[in-house]
């Protein structure tokens, strides 16, 4: 017989076993952190449309911030270099094309940046993306360019119990030239 004492008995091992399962799920998932990322606008499409926001609005200081690479990375110096005049060059080739605030991801590779870094399928245990993007200029011609979007020093998804990701900007080049990579991926 249900009386409010057999209820609250009920509620109450409903919503341990409720916990019980929201922790394997969120554990094995990442979804509490994924929630967190999408809050505090940590995507590889934010920082994308953010920067390129920046370079229609001809704000070359603000488009370079998201291009955080550094030795605090633990990446060369040389590399932090090239890295640092392809931002500069290429935000200044972008704002000289008078780029328009509204762009076109057209696909997306997710990489794995942990082990043995590969292309895979799920996004959420991915350490970079490599973004690509249709931009229009003020006479709307189109042009194809690849985004790198990365974590900083590698991500280990549920290796390291899927931590909050900071996604930088790493490279942005056009589609028929090369990348400058600091690692082969």
């Amino acid at each position: 017989m249900l009386n409010k004492r057999n209820i609250k008995k009920i509620l109450i091992m409903f919503l341990a076993l409720a916990a019980i399962v929201g922790f394997f799920i969120d554990s094995n998932y990442g979804i509490t952190s994924l929630l967190v990322e999408k809050i505090k606008n940590e995507t590889p499409k934010t920082k994308i449309t953010a920067y390129i926001q920046a370079v229609s609005n001809g704000d070359k200081e603000k488009a370079l911030s998201f291009w955080e690479i550094s030795e605090s990375y633990e990446l060369s110096p040389e590399y932090c270099d090239k890295i640092k005049n392809r931002g500069e060059q290429i935000t200044e080739e972008l704002i000289g094309k008078k780029i328009k605030s509204e762009l076109a991801i057209t696909g997306i590779e997710w990489w794995s940046t942990c082990c043995v870094p590969s292309i895979i399928d799920n996004p959420r245990f991915a350490g970079k993306a490599k973004v690509y993007v249709q931009l229009t200029d003020s006479s709307n011609n189109r042009s194809a360019y690849i985004f790198d979007v990365i974590v900083p020093r590698g991500y280990e998804g549920g290796l390291a119990g899927h931590s909050v990701r900071h996604w930088v900007l790493s490279d942005v080049y056009p589609e028929k030239q090369k990348r400058i990579s600091a690692v082969d991926f």
